[in-house]
């Protein structure tokens, strides 16, 4: 259950088609265009948005244990430019010289949650991002944001190298449609 006020979204961008070619998902879930529009959720437990970003005043929620429930969400509108930053913030160490205008929306976006037997929630957004002009920024995706229940702001975790499970729960990746590799 996601609890009132606990989740926001951020911002980051993907070019390349990683994400579409991870497995053998039968579904058109996302549009390779700026605007950010539902994909076919199995469910309306959708997080809302909140300008600030830390931890809610409850605190942390616990990480997500024993038996998982996973549920595909819809992508919220602000989604896209929720990951977009967060992305160019991590990015800008690598690419110092990139600018932010330069940065692709996300493409081929997965969302959802895992609940844990014992409460805790996780939501992880997948999508492939890279800047326009630097082929190197969108190899190996696709990429992954995570945050739990009690987070506004969302945390980039990397790219997966293809392999959805290696950073997202495997629970999930099957709810998506998509295979581990």
């Amino acid at each position: 259950m996601i609890q009132k006020g606990a989740l926001a979204v951020l911002a980051l961008a993907l070019a390349t088609p990683t994400l579409a070619a991870c497995s053998d998902s039968k579904s058109g879930d996302d549009k390779a265009n700026a605007t950010a529009s539902p994909s076919g959720s199995q469910g309306t437990d959708t997080p809302a948005p909140e300008a600030s970003s830390g931890p809610a005043a409850g605190g942390s929620s616990p990480k997500p244990s024993g038996s998982l429930k996973a549920v595909k969400l819809a992508v919220p509108d602000d989604l896209r430019g929720a990951l977009q930053d967060t992305y160019f913030e991590t990015a800008k160490k690598t690419y110092p010289k990139e600018k932010q205008d330069n940065l692709l929306l996300p493409t081929h976006i997965l969302f959802g949650k895992v609940t844990g037997a014992n409460g805790g929630v996780e939501f992880y957004a997948v999508a492939d991002i890279g800047f326009k002009d630097n082929p190197m920024s969108r190899q190996d995706g696709p990429h992954v944001w995570k945050k739990d229940d009690s987070q506004t702001a969302w945390a980039y975790g990397g790219d997966t190298g293809g392999n959805l499970c290696a950073k997202v729960p495997p629970a999930l990746v099957k709810t998506w449609g998509k295979t581990c590799s």
